[in-house]
């Protein structure tokens, strides 16, 4: 049907697809800027997850130098739409005593305005972890750090968001 119109009109084959390249390489920057615009609104809104607590700390490795223990960390999203984790990692301090790095290796789905728990994998230096523990025991308040950096985003976009987070912690009440 379209060539019968642009054969009545006078039009060659050359000139149509010289018109159509025309009307692509206009529409195209057009496109992308909507894309560039709509998704950096969308990640650029994006608010702190609210630490709540830790919970079920299971032994997944036992080892002499170094041991995984995997654990529920419980978060309450602050955001009004839901996002995807893809991943994070990073490292963590107790009472600025290395304790080792961390992973999350698994999507979670995060509802909007709601609790989410991330299941993470902690691989820890045993000598570290057992000389924070006499620390912990003879003072239940222990200054918690983590830094690292999370793979976050809505659909198609997904953005590196930092992990940072420093507070003193009762840690009989964190641990529930």
């Amino acid at each position: 049907m379209r060539i019968l119109v642009f054969y009545k009109a006078g039009l060659t084959s050359q000139s149509v697809f010289y018109i159509s390249m025309q009307m692509t390489k206009t529409l195209t920057p057009l496109l992308l800027l909507f894309i560039i615009v709509f998704g950096s609104s969308s990640c650029r809104s994006i608010k702190d997850p609210q630490f709540q607590r830790i919970e079920n700390i299971r032994l997944g490795k036992l080892g002499l130098n170094e041991s995984t223990l995997n654990l529920d960390i419980l978060y309450s999203n602050l955001n009004n739409t839901s996002l995807k984790l893809k991943s994070a990692e990073g490292e963590a301090w107790l009472d600025n005593t290395f304790l080792g790095h961390f992973t999350v290796d698994t999507l979670i789905k995060i509802p909007a305005n709601d609790l989410f728990r991330l299941p993470v994998k902690l691989q820890v230096d045993m000598r570290k972890i057992l000389q924070s523990s006499l620390l912990a025991f003879l003072n239940p308040e222990v200054v918690i750090k983590v830094n690292g950096k999370a793979r976050v985003g809505k659909g198609f976009v997904y953005i590196n968001y930092p992990i940072k987070y420093e507070r003193k912690q009762n840690l009989r009440e964190l641990i529930k």
